[in-house]
């Protein structure tokens, strides 16, 4: 009897051992994560990741040239046929090779309503300038006009290892223009509404009196007083006083010859002076900012 009771003894032991270990595979199995789903998800992870460094290899290109783009204006507009006020224009582009190494450039000119001219090709030495002025630009183009508008394309070709020298990054498109600027470029214009600069000129102060007016135009209370009048005057030149105010009075009054005949003048003094021609002109500057190409 007693040895039938030991051995159920151990065989309830084992079945208990045996239930326990189920129930701590159970528990591991759930906890613990699963590895083919951990497998899975690194695997697309590395294809998401693969994917993206595609899309970026694709939406990305090595820069070829750098571009600055510069509006021009050349000449005289006399009348009112436009493209701008009357007047005289004129436009200074300057270049300058900010770097510490030569930098190749090439420029061409387009007028409005033409082809874009052949280009010309030129090295900037470190720290040097150069220009281009509308004697420049008629020349490339070879226009003769009173006025040409247009643009200077100046393109500056990427060697290997260009722009790298500036920031060490990558060249490819999209890049900041502060990065890719590698020259300074400005335009400077000027308009000028006089035909030659303002300058001193002389000028002839002169007194008189309107004794008579038989074509009833002028004022009547200006009839009989002392007046004065300013006109230009030249060095050298023999002028009839009693002339020049006939010819005032004639365009602000509207006298005809036949009324010029009845107006009766009297100079009593002439004065000479110095007078200012009004200095009615424009300048701007603007500075060019640059556009990669592949």
């Amino acid at each position: 009897m007693i040895g039938r009771e030991v051995s159920r003894q151990k065989v309830v032991a084992a079945a208990s051992i045996a239930a326990a270990a189920i129930v701590l595979a159970i528990f591991v199995a759930a906890t613990l994560p699963d590895r083919g789903d951990t497998t899975v998800a690194t695997n697309n992870s590395s294809a998401a990741g693969q994917q993206q460094d595609d899309d970026n290899n694709n939406s990305t290109e090595q820069i070829r040239n750098i571009i600055y783009n510069v509006k021009f204006e050349c000449g005289t507009i006399s009348g009112d046929e436009g493209p701008l006020r009357p007047g005289h224009y004129d436009t200074d582009i300057g270049i300058f090779n900010k770097q510490d190494f030569a930098v190749k450039v090439q420029w061409s000119a387009t007028a409005n309503d033409s082809r874009n001219t052949n280009s010309i090709l030129r090295t900037l030495q470190p720290q040097s300038v150069t220009g281009i002025v509308c004697k420049d630009l008629r020349q490339i183009l070879g226009n003769n006009q009173s006025f040409v508008e247009g643009y200077v394309i100046i393109n500056v070709p990427v060697e290997q290892g260009l722009l790298g020298s500036l920031s060490g990054g990558s060249t490819v498109l999209g890049r900041s223009s502060d990065d890719i600027n590698i020259l300074e470029v400005q335009a400077f214009y000027t308009a000028n509404a006089l035909a030659e600069l303002p300058h001193p000129v002389l000028v002839d102060k002169i007194t008189f009196a309107i004794t008579n007016d038989t074509s009833g135009k002028i004022p009547a209370d200006m009839i009989g007083k002392t007046l004065d009048i300013t006109v230009p005057s030249e060095m050298n030149e023999i002028s009839d006083p009693e002339a020049k105010v006939r010819n005032v009075l004639a365009e602000k009054y509207a006298l005809s010859e036949q009324e010029l005949v009845g107006l009766q003048i009297e100079v009593r003094d002439i004065g000479i002076g110095v007078g200012t021609m009004i200095d009615d002109h424009a300048i701007s500057l603007s500075k060019i900012t640059p556009q990669a190409s592949g």
